[in-house]
């Protein structure tokens, strides 16, 4: 009898990894990752640089050396775990990028974002993420990509549910006036669902000109340059002659105080930028203008199969929004040049 020899190469993968805060990350070959009860193995065949990433290998004592990032994924199973009923192997996925604990109300309940125990992947040593050759991913919070999308276009479904979720956090009603301030993917995802769910006027705030072309340029006809109006509300007002009821903050860099200074009276501020650096306001300043913040993060499973349906029927797109790709050879350096001021809205690293 003959024995199949496989080599040590098939074993080993490239990955991405953090080192240290003020270090670019590095690209190094670890241990190919083994399937778990009830867990999935897949080759990545896109990933996005979100500006969570880019922001949290700023934050001393966030990450540990040798984590890899990366949770905005499309892949196919290349192994399937004991447990992991109804899926086999070349079943192309995305995935909610966690590991919750599973049995608390929270999980029962489908809310897995809200789980005191979960592990969000990406950010923690023991679920590594998608900057890699291939990954990992719980069975029940993965979902099979219809034929229609290209791995490329079901990578976007994570930023996507993103936005929804967002929306649908903040509870705005038909016919809202809305301010948008920043114009990355998900300030054009939140932009997107607000035209799907019949928003009133629009205004997108940003301050690089490429930015603001694209947001033109996917039919956004309120598009504000926050380099020449320091204060976008008055310039959506002098356009609209309407105040904005609800403005989305989707910078992630600190603002919050300046959102109160600009906000009208009742306005509702919804902070979805997860910014990670400590921020100071005055409670009273927000308290005398009865304004409301809401902080929504990440998403919940029908949000993802919600975004695949709209995508699938052509409802929503992704058109013009991924500016490039790259290989794990060529990412590094990409996402040094994204911690910085740039033209791109999302880079898909494409293994």
């Amino acid at each position: 009898m003959r024995l199949a020899i496989r080599s040590v190469e098939e074993f080993i993968m490239k990955v991405l990894q953090f080192a240290k805060v003020g270090q670019p990350l590095q690209l190094a070959d670890v241990p190919r990752p083994s399937a778990f009860p009830g867990g999935l193995v897949f080759k990545v065949k896109a990933c996005g640089i979100c500006g969570s990433d880019l922001h949290a290998v700023e934050v001393s004592g966030l990450l540990q050396s040798g984590n890899v990032l990366g949770h905005e994924y499309s892949g196919e199973v290349v192994e399937v775990g004991p447990g992991s009923n109804g899926w086999k192997i070349g079943d192309r996925l995305v995935a909610l990028p966690a590991r919750p604990c599973g049995t608390c109300p929270q999980c029962q309940s489908g809310r897995y974002a809200e789980c005191s125990q979960i592990i969000m992947q990406g950010f923690d040593t023991r679920m590594p993420g998608a900057y890699a050759e291939y990954s990992t991913c719980m069975a029940g919070l993965a979902i099979k990509i219809s034929d229609v999308l290209s791995d490329n276009d079901a990578a976007m479904i994570e930023p996507l549910a993103v936005g929804l979720n967002a929306w649908r956090t903040a509870n705005v009603e038909a016919g809202a006036s809305i301010l948008i301030v920043g114009a990355g993917v998900i300030g054009i995802a939140i932009a997107k669902w607000a035209r799907f769910f019949g928003a009133g006027d629009i205004g997108i705030s940003e301050m690089v000109p490429a930015r603001l072309a694209r947001a033109h340029n996917l039919g956004f006809d309120l598009v504000i340059d926050a380099a020449q109006h320091v204060n976008p509300v008055a310039e959506y007002e002098r356009q609209t002659g309407r105040k904005p009821s609800v403005i989305f903050e989707c910078v992630g860099r600190p603002m919050i105080a300046k959102l109160i200074e600009m906000a009208p009276t009742n306005t509702h501020l919804v902070l979805v930028g997860t910014g990670m650096q400590p921020e100071n306001f005055t409670v009273v300043s927000a308290a005398l203008k009865r304004l409301r913040m809401t902080f929504p993060v990440a998403y919940v499973s029908s949000d993802f199969h919600f975004v695949q349906r709209m995508l699938t029927a052509r409802r929503v797109t992704v058109d013009g929004l991924v500016t490039a790709t790259v290989n794990l050879h060529e990412a590094s350096a990409m996402f040094e040049k994204l911690g910085k001021p740039n033209d791109h809205c999302k880079v898909l690293i494409v293994p």
